[in-house]
């Protein structure tokens, strides 16, 4: 009877131990943002949306030296679930939340037939993805996400 009681002592516990371990498990998704930037050589200026961002862009693009914002669109996201946002040049990104790797966040990214990636970040971080032709420069998209 009491080797009986030691397993199911065991066994609930377990259940206890299973249980606390799925709910920790359960991943509620991100948040996405995506600003698209116009860059370009000619004349000079820094949107003061961007101030957050002024010294990053100015050290990664430091060929360019004016820079707006075009747009700002927010966005949550499940595992692995897609979303889709027209860009100001006509093109569409995809992004997919892929889940969580170890500490970071794994991110797909598709820009129509020209970009298919999968990278990870850090939550709260911000990364570049730029090339794309605008106007007299280029677009680059400034994406944040975050738990």
């Amino acid at each position: 009877m009491r080797t009986y009681r030691h397993i199911l002592v065991a066994l609930t516990m377990l259940g206890i131990v299973g249980f606390s371990t799925a709910a920790k498990a359960e991943d509620p998704g991100i948040t996405v943002e995506i600003r698209s930037i116009a860059a370009d050589k000619q004349g000079e200026g820094f949107d003061s949306k961007l101030s957050d961002l002024k010294s990053k862009l100015e050290k990664v693009f430091d060929d360019y030296t004016r820079f707006e914002q075009l747009t700002s669109v927010e966005f949550e996201l499940t595992p692995h679930q897609t979303k889709s946002v027209t860009l100001p040049e006509g093109s569409q990104i995809s992004v997919t939340y892929h889940g969580p790797a170890d500490d970071l966040l794994k991110i797909g990214l598709e820009i129509s037939d020209k970009l298919s990636t999968t990278l990870r970040a850090s939550p709260g971080s911000t990364f570049f993805q730029a090339g794309l032709d605008y106007r007299s420069g280029i677009l680059i998209l400034a994406i944040t996400v975050d738990k």
